[in-house]
């Protein structure tokens, strides 16, 4: 298809380029101002989300500062008499002063139960308000019968929230603390995390006339607070001479001294307000924003207006094109007779166009002319271009290898029959000052000499194709290299054998796998060897059959100097150990080890029994002792000190180990800091060897799956029904007697499985409660005992919702039984545990409550749903008349908190009475009903039926 060029470049041009203009200012101003609106609408959403979480903050401070005071209070009660409460107001007002100004509080109450003023400190105008004491009482009614904390905001001349905090007294009464503090604060913590002003502006009809510099007569208020409030009241006191308080909704500027501001009122934060009407306004300069969103308008119609001219530019273009075309095929016609072919089709060479017209045809023509001829010239130079080809690669491959002989990163000489070196690269020129002239020189001694010379006749034997060989060279800077040499044949130029020699400098990774080998024997921290190197040296002792000492070291309470001091310092105790035993002279055949974390090992050879004690005694002097740590404290240390002889107490290192260690448990026994060297006759000897048989049964019972569970009931006290089992673990040892958990549980913390057995335990009362769901009654649920370092991983959750997963049953069926001790080390990822599970349906019991580091405030904050009284108040509670106030206070404290509590050790019928009067709500003991295994708990009559009692109220399901 022919199209003439005028047309083609008028046409195309000038669609191209109205289209792109009208585009490209439709979508700009569209884009702007899209991204203007959402800018002001998200700065809108975050400020008002903003305001909210400031006051839940605010309100979570003021309700734990609450919680201190309360707890801090002398006792007093709603029947206390005036005295009484004359001191505690006296008490509060000599605190006032602390009290006013540290935690910025202007208001402190104390209420009874009958909501009636026990006390009150309060200098601001609150107390005497009307208004606000009618709220206070209002709110304080309501909190006590929600029992819970409640918070509302009154503002009069000034905004102030108050809290109000429920509390049980130290006599197990209710009372309620109100505390009030200043609002005012927040807008400064509003500006610095949203970098935007925050005014607040309280309605009032008549100004006071400290507040008629701040009132806005045309909206009726006063500014009260505001952040930078110099420069943001002028704005917002010039907004309201145009503006309504509760003025257009939608996202407009408003414009002052040429600057731009988002003035906004924020919607009130959930919450009580009472008083007078209170205003939140937000004033944001967009001044910028609005400056970039006019900048890119304008920029978009500047591009628009270049467009407009490219294409006119364009259009006179395509005139001159047209010309400059003709004139190359003229230019490459005339460079033809020349002989210069290229140039020719260089001139005329273009890409295939989509429409052709008549100069493309005249183009082509002259393409195909220029082709044929440069084909018959390359004809005519090809045999000569082919011989200066084979010169030249000639060259290129001798220039080729000498570069590369020079930069190889390796030692390459050659050398003739005799050894004499003939050519070197340059990294081998490099190495010396003055360059030896044969191979030989660089060998050391006649050794290496002879094995050298026999390998070279052995090459030119055609006995081996190479042979390689390690020297150590000292270059001219005195360093010692460790070279790996290749030696093989090869021809030079005249076809003579000569030996081509590569070395790899080594020296480097000789040095690595030196410190591999160190660090393989030694320990990092310390520097002295390892457990590694003492079988070394142990082995190196049975091999020789020499006598020799080992003695046991344990540095005493160790985890507590990490505990308290941090890791840092716990290291350095180490280290000044291992130095210390490392200068322990007078024996030069002693091998120092770093057995475990906080373990060392001597090993003597050849000494004399006799010196052992005094050797035992040296060493527990020189290791009671102490570091200065962080600066300026001490840290005291002290360790522990066990020795066995060999061969007289072990032939062997396992056996020699163990009496050691039993040795050394037996200094312990003694106190801090002693020895003992070890004897069969120890009256201890058969008790450390019983709990070392102990400690292999547990580890045999977790391999072969030989614990089994046993269930008791627990039983709600008000109709004796049973509300559900608690699963507990029994072990036997190699004999077939039943091993207490008391004993085998603490020896399973101390050897790190506690953390299996807490699974096997939770993986085998799921499954078989699982299994047998037919068989229990809906509410009967297993309640299982997880230990502390469990309950305090991080993957707990995942662990306690993958078992549920895996036996398809509802965690509503799971009761996870915690200590009350088990989460004293890490309560937050303790509580962060127990949060998740209970949120997906899992019931969580407190055991021991009231011994121990028992807080109240755990009950407040853990997502119980079962509180276990100690059995310590239950075994004696019809003797002991303590018990029993003990007992029925807490209880009643429990209970006021939604939980139900259980009694433990019920063992009589004469217990189970007195702590079901006393408000108990649920009782386990062999009284109510002994542990069985699963399948003997089916074989009664029905499931709820009880050893002591045998008449039911429920059925089985």
């Amino acid at each position: 298809m022919f199209v003439s060029l005028k047309w083609r470049g008028v046409i195309f041009i000038s669609l191209v380029s109205v289209g792109m203009c009208v585009l490209w200012i439709w979508q700009t101003i569209d884009k702007q101002q899209y991204l203007f609106q959402q800018e002001l609408q998200y700065n809108y959403r975050t400020q008002s989300a903003l305001l909210d979480e400031l006051f839940d903050d605010n309100f979570l401070q003021l309700s734990q500062m609450a919680q201190l005071i309360a707890s801090n209070q002398p006792v007093f009660n709603q029947q206390a008499g005036e005295d009484e409460r004359a001191n505690v107001q006296s008490l509060l007002e000599q605190k006032w002063l602390s009290v006013n100004i540290l935690l910025e509080l202007d208001y402190i109450a104390f209420f009874d139960s009958q909501d009636r003023e026990l006390v009150r400190m309060s200098p601001s105008n609150l107390s005497n308000d009307e208004p606000f004491v009618t709220e206070l009482y209002a709110e304080l009614e309501d909190s006590r019968s929600r029992n819970e904390p409640r918070y509302f905001v009154y503002c009069q001349s000034s905004c102030s929230m108050v809290v109000l905090e429920p509390f049980i007294n130290a006599k197990g009464e209710y009372n309620t603390i109100a505390i009030a503090q200043n609002i005012s604060d927040m807008v400064r913590v509003f500006y610095n995390l949203s970098v935007s002003s925050v005014a607040i502006l309280i309605e009032s009809d008549t100004p006071a006339a400290s507040e008629r510099e701040r009132y806005l007569k045309q909206w009726g208020v006063t500014a009260w607070a505001g952040s930078d409030f110099v420069n943001i009241f002028p704005v917002i006191e010039n907004f309201s001479r145009s503006h309504a308080i509760t003025g257009d909704a939608r996202d407009q500027l408003y414009e002052l001294d040429n600057k731009y501001y988002l003035i906004k009122e924020l919607a009130a934060p959930d919450g009580r307000f009472y008083g007078r009407r209170v205003h939140f306004f937000s004033i944001s300069d967009k001044t910028n924003s609005y400056q970039q969103m006019k900048s890119g308008i304008y920029q978009a119609a500047l591009i628009a207006i270049l467009c407009l001219i490219l294409a006119e530019v364009i259009l006179i273009s395509i005139g001159h094109r047209s010309i400059k075309q003709l004139l190359r095929v003229v230019q490459a016609l005339l460079a033809l007779p020349k002989q210069e072919f290229d140039q020719a089709i260089e001139l005329v060479s273009v890409d295939e166009p989509f429409f052709e017209d008549e100069i493309t045809v005249l183009e082509k023509s002259t393409l195909y002319v220029a082709g044929e001829l440069k084909k018959l010239q390359n004809e005519v130079e090809l045999k000569s271009r082919f011989l200066n080809d084979q010169v030249s690669a000639l060259i290129r491959s001798r220039a080729f290898m000498t570069r590369l002989f020079d930069n190889s990163n390796v030692f390459i000489l050659t050398q003739d029959a005799a050894n004499y070196i003939q050519s070197t690269n340059r990294k081998f020129d490099e190495l010396f000052e003055h360059q030896p002239n044969s191979f030989c020189l660089l060998l050391r001694d006649e050794q290496e000499l002879d094995e050298f010379q026999l390998n070279v006749g052995n090459l030119f034997d055609g006995v081996a194709p190479s042979f390689q060989q390690e020297l150590k060279i000292v270059d001219k800077h005195a360093k010692e290299l460790v070279v790996a040499w290749t030696h093989t044949l090869v021809e030079d130029e005249s076809g003579k054998e000569i030996i081509l020699s590569i070395g790899m400098d080594q020296t480097q990774q000789k040095s690595a796998e030196n410190d591999l080998r160190w660090m393989a024997n030694h320990d990092g921290l310390t520097g002295i060897g390892n457990r590694r190197s003492f079988n070394a040296a142990f082995s190196e002792v049975l091999a020789n059959s020499r006598n020799c000492a080992l003695i046991f070291i344990d540095v005493n309470r160790f985890k507590h100097i990490n505990d308290i001091y941090g890791h840092n310092v716990g290291d350095q105790v180490l280290v000044e150990i291992a130095d210390k035993l490392r200068g322990f002279v007078g024996y030069s055949e002693a091998t120092i080890c770093r057995f475990a974390g906080d373990e060392f090992t001597v090993l003597l050879r050849e000494v004399p029994t006799i010196e052992l004690p005094d050797i035992c005694q040296k060493l527990a002097t020189l290791l009671n002792d102490s570091i200065n740590a962080n600066g300026d404290q001490v840290v005291h240390y002290s360790a522990s000190i066990g020795a066995a002889l060999y061969p007289f107490h072990g032939k062997d290192a396992e056996t020699l180990l163990i009496n050691a260690d039993m040795a050394m448990y037996h200094a312990k026994k003694k106190g801090l800091g002693y020895w003992h060297i070890f004897d069969d006759q120890d009256a201890r000897v058969e008790q450390i060897k019983h709990d070392h048989s102990m400690i292999l049964t547990v580890r045999n019972a977790l391999e072969q799956d030989l614990f089994r569970l046993v269930y008791q009931p627990i039983v709600r006290l008000s109709d004796r029904g049973i509300s559900h089992y608690e699963a507990l673990i029994r072990m036997n040892d190699d004999s077939g007697n039943a091993v207490s958990p008391g004993l085998f549980i603490p020896l399973a913390e101390r050897l790190g499985v506690i953390r299996k057995i807490d699974e096997w335990v939770l993986d085998r009362a799921v499954r078989e409660l699982s299994s047998n769901l037919h068989r229990f009654r809906e509410e009967h649920n297993i309640a299982v005992n997880i230990s502390a370092p469990t309950l305090q991983a991080n993957d707990f959750p995942a662990m306690v919702l993958a078992v549920l997963e895996r036996y398809q049953l509802k965690p509503s069926r799971l009761i996870i039984e915690l200590t009350e001790t088990a989460y004293i080390e890490n309560f937050q990822q303790v509580l962060k545990n127990l949060k998740l599970i209970t949120r997906h349906g899992v019931s969580v019991a407190l055991d021991d409550f009231g011994v121990g580091f028992s807080s109240f405030t755990y009950l407040k904050m853990l997502p119980l749903t079962y509180v276990k009284l100690d059995g310590s108040y239950i075994k004696n509670i019809a003797k002991n008349a303590d018990d029993q106030v003990f007992v029925k206070s807490l209880s009643a404290m429990i209970n006021a908190f939604g939980m139900k509590t259980v009694a433990e050790f019920v063992e009589d019928e004469a217990a189970l009475t007195i702590v079901r009067a006393l408000g108990v709500t649920h009782g386990q003991g062999y009284f109510l009903g002994m542990p069985a295994p699963l399948a003997e708990l089916f074989d009664s009559q029905a499931t709820d039926e009880l050893v002591a009692q045998p008449q039911l109220t429920d059925n089985p399901g």
